[in-house]
């Protein structure tokens, strides 16, 4: 053990000692007690090397920090004073949010702070205008509520004007046509509680509520019968309970760790809702670096929809499948496969340049749809018109696949991202395609 006044940093040997003291150092803007919440030690507990290995990576992966160093100081009595030295990165940004991709493109401005008032609060607003989707974003999360990290609380508020784009479901088409196109207006507030046991054991319940107003069909499309019944804006509401092992961390741009969560979301008149359908899911995510700044990333996802609104459906295509056009596939069942393979390439100073190589894979068909392909609520109203050039007989499978790679820029000082830029092939249609996002999204 170190002798009183002298440093033990945590990568030197350490037996275990009972912490007296635990102090902060460096810290110019978060708050002490926030920087000692995350560390998660206290006086009175047991430290070792291994643990004050932990505590360092926990304040590392709070990414409000572009240094965290963990030491120990010897004490007359045995015991040892914990030394949390960190160094802020700058925790606010307003920075551009672009969408050029397939089938939508666009721009706006964001402005976030992720350490509001010191203490590791997250406040964004955002306005953005695409050929997909435009609107009003605002959104407030506490990931240490009551300044407990096991507690976290979200609040937020979107307005949305969203044009939706109906496809054939043939995956090999380079330039599929659009069927039908439906412009929908939306509102919702969502807000949700999580809470976290043993550092890996999560759990989180999210109640959404919003309003729903379609629009008729645009006129020059080949199908003009709305998908969706026009008329006075409906109410949708949701509850969304969510519980799953997560262990991943994100140091310096590398995630490791594993992720397995299972939800079940439900929209009825019991939770003040106008619509009844149901959705289930299933998530895996897992990050492995190799060679300290090499980092494999794994993400896969089983979502099972039931009596699903057109609102609702689920999609692939664009970021969620690169290769293919914005939100090209459609249906209530979907399975997808993601790997990327990340690498750094060179950095400049605090500007760190690194590639991509990735693989996204997916399923996606429709469990059970009516011989007369309408959806109808209780009250009659149609709330999904099926096209049979997008249902070509039962549970009716599409398969797609898109490779490519990609860049990456990181900046070390600041808490969000810079630059992405990706170049996809589409295995079953041969085409290539690209997709930008610069600064942040809403999202």
């Amino acid at each position: 053990m170190a002798h009183a006044g002298e440093d033990t940093p945590a990568s030197s040997a350490l037996p275990r000692s009972q912490v007296a003291e635990v102090t902060v150092e460096g810290a110019n803007k978060t708050r002490s007690s926030t920087v000692r919440a995350f560390g998660q030690v206290d006086v009175g507990d047991e430290v070792d090397l291994d643990e004050l290995e932990k505590v360092e990576r926990r304040l590392l992966a709070t990414g409000l920090f572009q240094e965290a160093r963990v030491s120990t100081e010897a004490l007359p009595d045995g015991r040892v004073r914990v030394v949390l030295r960190v160094k802020d990165k700058a925790s606010w940004v307003v920075a551009p949010t672009v969408a050029l991709s397939s089938a939508n493109t666009g721009g706006g401005l964001l402005y976030a702070e992720n350490n509001l008032g010191g203490r590791a609060k997250k406040f964004a607003v955002a306005a953005q205008v695409s050929t997909g989707e435009s609107g009003l974003y605002v959104g407030f999360l506490d990931p240490v509520l009551f300044g407990l990290p096991q507690l976290k609380f979200s609040l937020e508020g979107q307005l949305k004007s969203d044009r939706v784009d109906e496809y054939s479901m043939d995956a090999s088409e380079d330039d599929p046509e659009v069927l039908r196109r439906t412009r929908f207006n939306s509102a919702s507030l969502s807000s949700e509680l999580g809470f976290i046991l043993f550092e890996r054991v999560r759990a989180a319940a999210k109640y959404r509520v919003g309003s729903i107003d379609a629009k008729s069909p645009d006129p020059e499309k080949p199908v003009t019968t709305p998908p969706f019944g026009t008329g006075p804006a409906m109410r949708d509401a949701s509850l969304r309970l969510m519980v799953g092992l997560d262990s991943r961390q994100t140091l310096h741009a590398v995630t490791v760790g594993l992720n397995l969560e299972a939800s079940y979301e439900v929209s009825s008149p019991g939770v003040w809702s106008e619509f009844d359908y149901r959705k289930f899911g299933l998530l895996y995510r897992h990050g492995i670096r190799f060679f300290e700044e090499n980092n494999l990333v794994l993400r896969g996802e089983l979502v099972l929809g039931r009596d699903l609104p057109f609102h609702q459906e689920l999609v692939m295509g664009g970021n969620t499948l690169r290769g293919f056009q914005y939100r090209q596939f459609r249906g209530d069942s979907r399975l997808t496969f993601t790997a990327e393979y990340h690498f750094p390439l060179f950095k400049v100073q605090s500007l760190a340049f690194r590639g991509v190589a990735f693989s996204d894979t997916g399923a996606i068909a429709w469990q059970d749809v009516s011989v007369e392909r309408n959806l109808v609520d209780a009250n009659g109203r149609v709330i999904r018109n099926y096209l049979r050039e997008t249902i070509t007989g039962q549970n009716p499978v599409t398969v797609a696949q898109g490779v490519g790679g990609g860049l990456r820029l990181y900046l070390n000082n600041v808490v969000l991202p810079l630059l992405g830029v990706d170049v996809a092939y589409a295995v079953n249609s041969g085409q290539v395609r690209f997709y930008l996002v610069a600064g942040v999204t809403p999202s």
